[in-house]
């Protein structure tokens, strides 16, 4: 409850400061808002189809890539509030205002203060590149006209801070999705109307084709590496292609594989059929050598003979050109002509043959053979071998010469193998990369389209509209915090000061200071107005005084009240004075005894003093029923102890103005100690007069 009374005394002490200084601030806040700037508020609604739109890679996948859907979203959101895009935004709205701005009247674009403001901040060179014909020409005209420079004005318009075009006005642009679509929701607000809607309007032009050049500008730059890469290998593919075509023209390559397979089957039935004729040979040679060794004679005389030697040579050639027509291969077809001479050629055969059996049998003179056998036998059997071997002889002849043939071919087709399979190697290499270059370029392609069909479904579903009525603006909260401010600035400055001012003041204050009781606060000058209460309120102080005193007073005679101070100017006097007259009023006998009147003197006696006889004044014991007994200050004068513990009460009057020290509050707890029994209050002296009213209840009135 005390600390309630104390913050309610608190409060109604910096009432009129709670009252009147937040409504001061509030209302100069108020004036100074006056002219504060109306802000229209622009949006726009645009569909970007990237997740709900038809999309062919989508199509092709079978299922969304969320990751790639969001990342396409927030790109979008980048490309809307990128420094690029701002910069285009600000100056085709910069040209837009420079044609169409009006300095007489507000027009759709601008408000003809912004324009006379506009007008006067651009220099005179900047000026001359308006075309007021056509806003690209003009457009081209300050981009060539900017350059990296704080003097360059189209440079500094950007980068400053103007409250239109710089970056960092057009960075009040928000983009955000609208909960789980895809359609975006554009905002954008300034202080006129004609420059919010047409930031918007060129916003939603800019930016599309900020998205097609960076989306298209990468895609094509694929599509065109992937068709250059595909035309050269296609130009590699086809070279290597009439390589491998020439180079088995120039070998007489059909089909490398079939036709070494059938030399390799045509060496394997040569090996046979050389093999059956060199035993053909071998054999005839042998059994020719043992017949002629049985009718040697007779061989000699036929070897010696020219007709047999020409016979034998006409059946040795006849039998060289049999075999060298003759095919090998029995499923081998000749042509007629070849077939004809072939059949000449074994008739003629067997007409030399049976010639050479006429001359041979006409040549032997002896009949019979050394064993006595008859040597026309041996003579036909030699003929037919000899026959046989000249046979044997000539194939093996055309076999050798056709064995040399297959050696060749063996030497020919040899490299012509591993040169093709090289050429054909390198020729599907090409191949694999032709295919895979077409497949990256058909994706490519693909992407592109799909790009096209996205950015096609780029479409403003909610355009702009032109902005009639402001947005509320901010003076209400403004003036309300100034309000609430200051009084929260002012509450705490004083509960600052009131936390670390040491000064008594009041009751709750010197009690918590001291840690002793208040019994009275008696009142000083007071405030002008309440000069005239005063001695009412020092009347109702003194009566209440008294009679709290008499609740301490005995029997005996006298009873004793010690008036201690610790420093000068405590109205300790005017308060013994008051207070004695008021008991005296009341029939009690009561005497003030002020150390400076009575001739208190400092002495042996009086430091050592037991009663009130060592104060060396008139022996008032058995006459008075009280003495208020006024020491001097304690800071400066002793108090003798037995006076102080021989007293039925020691009020110490303390300055309610008084900054209470650390050593007041020892000097403070001494007098305490050394007063053993006696109680020991505090009476404020010099208080004002809320606070004599908190502590007696009672408020006076002139009247008294």
């Amino acid at each position: 409850m005390e600390q309630l009374r104390y913050i309610y005394t608190f409060i109604d002490k910096i009432k009129w400061w709670l009252l009147i200084a937040p409504l001061l601030v509030a209302g100069l806040v108020m004036f100074f808002t006056r002219h504060l700037e109306l802000e229209y508020n622009v949006e726009t609604t645009i569909y970007t189809g990237v997740i709900s739109g038809y999309s062919i890679e989508s199509e092709e996948a079978g299922v969304q890539n969320w990751n790639i859907l969001n990342n396409t979203l927030a790109n979008i959101i980048n490309i809307i509030t990128s420094k690029e895009t701002l910069k285009d935004v600000g100056l085709k709205l910069y040209v837009q205002h420079m044609i169409h701005g009006d300095p007489k009247k507000d027009n759709t674009y601008i408000k003809a203060s912004n324009y006379n403001k506009l007008i006067s901040i651009t220099p005179k060179d900047v000026l001359k590149l308006i075309d007021k014909t056509s806003e690209e020409k003009t457009l081209e005209n300050l981009l060539a006209y900017e350059k990296t420079d704080p003097k360059n004005f189209i440079y500094g318009l950007l980068n400053w801070h103007h409250p239109h075009y710089s970056y960092e006005a057009l960075s009040k642009i928000t983009a955000k999705k609208l909960g789980n679509s895809d359609m975006l929701e554009i905002t954008y607000s300034a202080n006129d109307p004609g420059i919010a809607y047409n930031t918007l309007l060129i916003l939603s032009k800019s930016y599309e084709a900020k998205y097609k050049e960076i989306q298209f500008g990468s895609t094509n730059n694929v599509i065109h590496y992937l068709e250059q890469e595909l035309a050269k290998v296609s130009v590699e593919l086809k070279n290597g292609e009439d390589s491998l075509t020439n180079y088995n023209i120039e070998n007489r390559i059909i089909n490398y594989d079939e036709q070494t397979k059938h030399i390799a089957a045509y060496d394997k039935d040569f090996e046979l059929i050389y093999q059956d004729v060199l035993l053909r040979y071998n054999s005839s040679k042998a059994l020719i050598g043992h017949l002629e060794s049985q009718i040697s004679e007779n061989v000699k005389l036929i070897k010696n003979n020219s007709d047999f030697l020409n016979k034998l040579q006409a059946v040795s050639l006849y039998r060289t050109r049999i075999a060298e027509i003759e095919p090998f291969y029995t499923d081998s077809v000749l042509p007629r002509q070849r077939q004809i001479q072939l059949d000449q050629y074994k008739k003629d055969l067997k007409a030399a043959e049976n010639d050479l059996r006429t001359v041979s049998s006409d040549i032997s003179s002896q009949k019979y053979t050394k064993d006595g056998y008859p040597t026309s036998n041996f003579i036909s059997q030699w003929i037919e071998e000899l026959l046989k071997s000249e046979q044997a002889s000539a194939e093996l002849k055309v076999l050798n010469q056709r064995r040399t043939e297959l050696d060749q071919k063996y030497l020919h087709f040899s490299p012509i193998g591993s040169t093709i399979k090289r050429k054909e190697r390198s020729i599907d290499f090409l191949e694999r990369s032709y295919l895979s270059i077409l497949s990256s370029l058909n994706t490519a392609r693909l992407r592109l389209k799909s790009l096209e069909m996205n950015s096609a479904s780029l479409k403003v579903l909610n355009p702009p509209t032109y902005p009639l009525v402001s947005q509320p603006t901010k003076r209400k909260a403004m003036v309300l915090g100034a309000y609430v401010g200051s009084l929260i600035f002012i509450l705490g400055l004083f509960l600052i000061k009131e936390l670390f001012n040491r000064r008594l003041l009041d009751r709750l204050r010197t009690e918590h200071l001291t840690s002793n009781r208040v019994l009275l606060a008696y009142p000083g000058e007071g405030k002008l107005k309440n000069r005239i209460y005063r001695k009412s309120y020092e009347d109702t102080a003194i009566m209440l005084l008294g009679n709290n005193l008499l609740n301490y007073f005995e029997t005996q005679k006298p009873n004793i009240i010690n008036f201690i101070s610790i420093d000068h100017d405590t109205q300790k006097n005017q308060i013994a004075n008051g207070l004695s007259d008021y008991w005296n009023g009341l029939g009690l006998s009561a005497k003030n005894i002020d150390w400076k009147k009575d001739n208190v003197r400092y002495s042996k006696d009086y430091l050592l003093a037991k009663d009130l006889s060592a104060l060396n004044v008139e022996n008032t014991e058995d006459k008075e029923d009280v003495i208020i007994l006024e020491f001097p200050p304690v800071k400066q004068n002793p108090i003798p102890k037995k006076l102080l513990q021989i007293a039925n009460f020691n009020l110490i009057l303390l300055d309610a103005n008084k900054i209470w020290k650390e050593s007041d509050q020892a000097i403070f707890n001494e007098i305490k100690r050394i007063s053993g029994d006696t109680p020991v209050m505090i009476c404020l002296t010099n208080a004002d007069y809320k606070t004599v009213e908190n502590i007696t209840g009672i408020k006076p009135s002139a009247s008294e």
